[in-house]
Formats: C-alpha cells, sequence, structure tokens
C-alpha cells in the first residue's frame, strides 16, 4: 500500500512538472541587502515583471514565458543580465552596495555564467591598458587566456541554445578587441604610451562629471590644468607629425568642453520655464513641447543605436500602462540621423507614446546641455522644469517624482 501511495505521489510530481512546462511558469525568488527602494525588476525585451520586496528584502514572483530569454534583473538604478527557460524556479540573493560581486544565483547555472562572465570583463578591461601596452602578440594571447576560461565556465552548462549564443558572443567580441588593436597598430612604443596616458587623464579629470559642479571658472580652471598635463606628456614623442595631430585634437577637445559648460550654465533650473523645442513625429506633422502644455511630460532622448536606451524600453513601456489614466504625456525624441531605422523600430517594437524624430543633435540636446544618451527631462502642466535629468523609467524614483507633481 504504501508502494502505491508513493508511486500516485511521484507520477503527481511529474504531472505537475509538465503542467508547469507546458504553461511556461518562471518562478524567481530572492533576499535583496540593502535594497533600494521596494521593487526587484525583471526587465524583458518586450516588458518588465514587478516584485514588492517585504520589509526583509525578500521577494517572490511567478510569470509566464514562452520561450528562454536574456533579461535584465533590476534593483535601484543598477542592473545585471540574466537568462531564465520556462519552468524555472530560481532564487537569487544580492547586496546593492556592491551588486555583481555579491549577486548569487541557485537553479541558474547560465544566469550564473553571465555573473561571472561580467566580473571577468570588468577585470580584463580590453579597451584599456593592454590594448595600448602590449604588443599584437601579447594582446592575442591575452584575449586567448580570457576565451579559454569563458569557455571552461561555459562547458559546465547544460543548455545547448545558450552555449551557442555564447560562443557566438564571445567570437564576436574578440573580432572587435583585435579589430581595435590593428587601428593602434601604426602607432610607435612612445605614441602607444601617450595615447594610454591621454586616455588615464581624461578618466582621471572626467568633464561629464565636472560640467555639473563648481563655478564656471573653476571648470576652464580644470581645463587648462588638463590641458598643460596633456602637453607635458605629449613631449616625450618625436613624431612632429603625431605632435601636430594630437595638439590641434587638444585644441578643439578643449572648445568643446567650454562649449558644453556654457549649454549647461544656460540650461533653465528646476521651476523655470521650459525651452520650447519642435520636431515632426511619424506622419511629418510637427509638434512643440508647448503643445502639450496643461499635461505634464517625460521626455526620452534616445536613438536606436544607443543600447542603454533600448535597455530602458520596456520599462518606459510599463510606466505608460500604469500611467495611462493619469494626466502625463510620455514623449520620445530620436536623436537618430537615419529616419528609416527610426520608422522601422517604432513600427516592429509598437512604440507607444509621442514619438519625434530630431534627425541628430539639436536644439534639444543644445537646449538641456545633452550630451550622452538615453537622458530624461520631466516638465509639469504649467510648462515649468521638473527636472532636466529626470530618473529613468527602470529606477523607482521616477514613480516618486512623477506622483509628487501630478
Amino acid at each position: 500500500m504504501r508502494a502505491k501511495y508513493i508511486y500516485i505521489i511521484l507520477a503527481y510530481a511529474l504531472t505537475y512538472i509538465e503542467c508547469r512546462e507546458e504553461t511556461g511558469l518562471i518562478s524567481l525568488g530572492g533576499k535583496i541587502t540593502n535594497p533600494i527602494g521596494q521593487e526587484a525588476r525583471f526587465i524583458f525585451p518586450d516588458t518588465t515583471y514587478s516584485a514588492i520586496l517585504d520589509d526583509n528584502g525578500r521577494f517572490e514572483i511567478t510569470f509566464s514565458r514562452d520561450s528562454s530569454s536574456y533579461l535584465r534583473f533590476g534593483q535601484g538604478s543598477e542592473t545585471t543580465f540574466m537568462y531564465l527557460s520556462p519552468g524555472d524556479n530560481v532564487s537569487l540573493k544580492i547586496d546593492t552596495k556592491e551588486f555583481d560581486e555579491t549577486i548569487e544565483y541557485k537553479n541558474s547555472a547560465e544566469s550564473s555564467f553571465l555573473a561571472f562572465k561580467f566580473l571577468l570583463n570588468e577585470k580584463k578591461d580590453f579597451y584599456g591598458e593592454a590594448l595600448y601596452l602590449k604588443d599584437m602578440k601579447e594582446y592575442k594571447e591575452y584575449i586567448k587566456n580570457y576565451a579559454d576560461e569563458l569557455l571552461e565556465k561555459l562547458d559546465q552548462i547544460n543548455n545547448s541554445d545558450f552555449i551557442l549564443a555564447e560562443k557566438k558572443s564571445l567570437d564576436n567580441n574578440t573580432e572587435r578587441y583585435i579589430q581595435q588593436k590593428e587601428k593602434l597598430s601604426s602607432l610607435s612604443k612612445e605614441e602607444s604610451i601617450f595615447a594610454w596616458e591621454k586616455r588615464t587623464l581624461s578618466r582621471e579629470y572626467n568633464f561629464y562629471q565636472l560640467l555639473g559642479s563648481g563655478t564656471t571658472e573653476e571648470f576652464n580652471s580644470m581645463l587648462s590644468e588638463y590641458k598643460d598635463h596633456i602637453l607635458s606628456k605629449l613631449s616625450s614623442v618625436n613624431n612632429t607629425g603625431f605632435i601636430n595631430k594630437e595638439k590641434k585634437i587638444l585644441e578643439k577637445d578643449v572648445l568643446k568642453w567650454k562649449e558644453r559648460r556654457t549649454s549647461f550654465d544656460n540650461m533653465p533650473k528646476e521651476g523655470e520655464d521650459a525651452i520650447d523645442f519642435s520636431y515632426p513625429d511619424k506622419e511629418g506633422n510637427v509638434l512643440q513641447l508647448s503643445s502639450f502644455q496643461g499635461s505634464m511630460v517625460y521626455v526620452d532622448v534616445w536613438a536606436t543605436w544607443c543600447g542603454p536606451c533600448i535597455a530602458q524600453i520596456p520599462a518606459l513601456e510599463q510606466l505608460q500602462k500604469d500611467y495611462k489614466e493619469e494626466n502625463i504625456i510620455f514623449m520620445s525624441v530620436s536623436v537618430d540621423t537615419d529616419k528609416d531605422a527610426w520608422l522601422k523600430m517604432l513600427h516592429e517594437d509598437q512604440l507607444q507614446g509621442v514619438q519625434l524624430w530630431a534627425d541628430g543633435w539639436s536644439d534639444i540636446t543644445r537646449s538641456y546641455a545633452i550630451f550622452g544618451i538615453p537622458r530624461f527631462l520631466l516638465f509639469d502642466s504649467n510648462g515649468k522644469v521638473i527636472s532636466v535629468d529626470a530618473p529613468r523609467p527602470t529606477s523607482g524614483d521616477i514613480r516618486e517624482m512623477i506622483d509628487n507633481n501630478l
């Protein structure tokens, strides 16, 4: 009799597993230490699923998918890649203070591999010192060692589709690394050292961050200091043609950053009138920001070629759905110069909201000191600035900002 009951229980369990796989259910749970906000997000290419954390940072969520897929797990403003399949029952834990360094998965070898790959890529830095200071033979060996380490880890996974996709990605990346090295192959040793030192100095000064701090005089002083450092490094190079070329590049860069600082200083502040702009929609109708006065307006400045921009779209679409009954307009302004690529993406992805085409960097990017995308702007119903650097859709902070100003 006991054997009969065991058989029945096993049969029921197998039936449950089969039904679970047929319905495409995926279950996720876990614990987040030092959470930022109360939401854990699972961002697929076509939609975003959100789980609410309890007081201990724990969450559980179940949803249905019909195929395996890469996605991003997001908490606060940071995200990291995962890979899930129908029937998966995965748990994770993470400390947001270190994020990728602490994330651990159970029952998802693919996601564990992606976490390992991220940390390995971060450690290697193929566009860093190795690219500039190793010769071609050494650099290729450096890449080979990386690939071998990655493939050894990949061979432990029992998922042929995932393995195929990752090997293809590895081949594409290593080819791109070699091509980048080939571009530097004409440089002498002294020129390569200068190129690396120039890149290091650019990182140390980080003028993008300095744009928003200090006075204009302090900013210009930092530019002069940066210029002197570059010229000092350049003095170790003997190639006159190379020196003259780099001096012209330096003068152009300094002028560019001064112009950007001017744009930043002239940008409207919180509570001030928005600077109007107008662009055509996909039918060619020219629409202005001011046309929507009377409603709050959330603006996404993006492009089809911008990976981080594309990553925000699922969360942006979800935001639009959640606020469809509220007095808020969602406007996306593309800086694509390829109109056909823009129109194609609008059609294929059925992007919602007000979609405008800026045809490159233009009035909106000058008026709001936009030098990198995606960038989000938020205006109130009276046409006043709420934020010229609003939180991204993947951040829970944007919902709080919208709610506080509706």
